[in-house]
């Protein structure tokens, strides 16, 4: 055990988000006010695992929340979708030992079918780690232990979804989210949401939701961790809570059915996301819970960073933030004594 500030340290991760590498100029977001840096957020990934490999306390996992390849490289083929993913998921391997539990995002499915992504160990090797789902399951979401007081839970906020079913039309959940878009949206250009209100403006394709089979599951995990009195972290690519900027609203379609499912349970202490490039933090007063989205790496200035090292302290989680990344103290719900 190591310890910060004095404080030991249970267990310590690494959190990063949005590297959407992809071998191009540098460019922009849609709105164009933005700048991405496709090249370098390779570099600055590969600065952060060099950190992590340098930490006095090991690391023992890190969370990758999603879009970890840029959209850009499927106008290459599949081909080039390939090498780009190999490219960004080297820098991970090199951590040899230490596990990368992956979140898919959007970008993510431009490059492949969600096919892809169920039937590939590198990219989520946790499925076969998850108590409540066995491996033979085909989800994106899923849950790990990694200390007998901390409970990861990974939601897929794409299981409903126009994206990523191009080989499967007929899949109950692209035909939902082919209902619901028509019914809040429907239009040909299905990332236009002009004319949309406040919150509405989350119906775009780029957004997507979950499932009732995954809600179930979700509150059939939580009820568990409560009883157990574990702390749960959850994580997603969609955030299931933000604000309304003016400009577009990345949060998950059904997300208050999510958050009435967290409600229910007090063991939850932090939502994790990704998605919303420029970060966004959040108390909920009703539930306490912490709601983070993650800086993103691909909009982050060569010479800065966007990363996270968290710790699991006897009655906090502590989140040192590096670069754009703001450092968080979250009470834990159950405390730490001869664990």
């Amino acid at each position: 055990m190591s310890s910060l500030s004095g404080k030991k340290s249970h267990i310590t991760f690494g959190i990063v988000t949005d590297v959407q590498y992809a071998d191009s100029e540098d460019g922009t977001d849609f709105s164009g006010t933005r700048i991405r840096y496709y090249r370098n957020s390779l570099n600055l990934l590969k600065n952060a695992i060099n950190d992590w490999k340098q930490q006095t306390d090991r690391v023992a996992f890190v969370l990758q929340l999603g879009d970890l390849i840029d959209g850009k490289n499927n106008k290459g083929g599949e081909e080039s979708s390939h090498r780009a993913l190999t490219s960004a998921l080297n820098p991970f391997q090199s951590l040899k030992s230490t596990p990368t539990y992956h979140t898919i995002g959007n970008h993510d499915l431009y490059n492949f079918q969600r096919s892809f992504f169920l039937e590939s160990s590198i990219m989520n090797p946790s499925l076969s780690l998850s108590i409540e789902t066995s491996p033979s399951s085909k989800h994106l979401y899923y849950t790990f232990l990694p200390h007998p007081k901390l409970r990861i839970v990974n939601l897929d906020t794409y299981e409903i979804s126009l994206l990523g079913y191009g080989d499967s039309p007929d899949d109950p959940n692209f035909l939902l989210a082919q209902a619901w878009f028509r019914e809040h949206n429907g239009r040909e250009n299905v990332n236009d949401v002009d004319g949309l209100e406040g919150l509405e403006r989350r119906w775009a394709a780029y957004n997507g939701g979950v499932s009732q089979q995954q809600l179930t599951w979700l509150g059939q995990v939580l009820r568990k961790a409560t009883a157990r009195e574990e702390n749960v972290i959850i994580t997603t690519h969609v955030g299931i809570k933000t604000e309304y900027r003016g400009y577009n609203v990345c949060l998950a379609w059904n997300s208050e059915e999510i958050l009435a499912v967290l409600a229910d349970y007090p063991c939850v202490i932090a939502v994790l996301a990704g998605h919303e490039h420029s970060g966004w933090d959040h108390i909920d007063p009703h539930t306490g819970v912490q709601h983070i989205t993650v800086p993103a790496v691909i909009e982050t200035e060569p010479g800065s960073n966007a990363y996270a090292t968290a710790r699991l302290l006897d009655d906090s989680l502590a989140i040192t933030g590096v670069g754009t990344v703001p450092s968080y103290s979250i009470k834990l719900r159950y405390a730490i004594y001869s664990v």
